[in-house]
């Protein structure tokens, strides 16, 4: 697993995926969040879906070694063109919308060759949204799609891979 998470958006799919992974492995790396409304990030940060919220994309992603976008979909364009930029090299950086096609052109457009783009998609929900909602059982024996990149490694598939496991979810590539 990577040392460093960073969880972009923190209603129920982020918070979900923080407190998912946190139950599998708790002292094995660092989550940090990010959400727009300060008072969400310190919320996921009390209910233990985070270790750390930072107030910017720039340092919430700054020394991660895998970036999880769970945004609505439309403002994974701009935040993917602000955070491109201040990824470390080797970052595998992957998403949670239900749609691909777009997502895909954006991360191509956007991030640099030495990053991985490795689309995701949980088939996970509930009729209600936000950090309170979220569940650390929510991708228990769900099906979770992979969608890697053109210029995906191996390596970056299996980071993926292993987090979807991870969060007990079963993957689909």
């Amino acid at each position: 697993m990577a040392k460093c998470v960073a969880i972009i958006g923190l209603g129920l799919i982020g918070g979900s995926l923080g407190l998912a992974l946190k139950r599998a492995e708790s002292q094995a790396f660092e989550l940090v969040g990010y959400a727009r409304r300060p008072e969400t990030a310190d919320r996921a940060r009390q209910m233990g879906a985070i270790d750390r919220a930072e107030g910017s994309l720039v340092s919430a992603v700054g020394k991660a070694d895998l970036v999880i976008l769970a945004t609505p979909t439309m403002s994974i364009k701009e935040i993917l063109s602000q955070i491109g930029p201040h990824l470390p090299a080797g970052c595998v950086v992957t998403d949670v919308a239900s749609t691909k096609a777009q997502v895909m052109q954006w991360a191509d457009e956007s991030l640099p060759q030495s990053v991985s783009f490795v689309g995701g998609h949980p088939m996970a929900g509930k009729e209600l949204s936000g950090i309170e909602v979220a569940d650390a059982e929510l991708f228990k024996g769900c099906t979770y799609c992979i969608v890697p990149g053109r210029s995906s490694s191996g390596d970056a598939v299996q980071t993926v891979v292993d987090l979807v496991h991870k969060i007990g979810a079963r993957h689909v590539l």
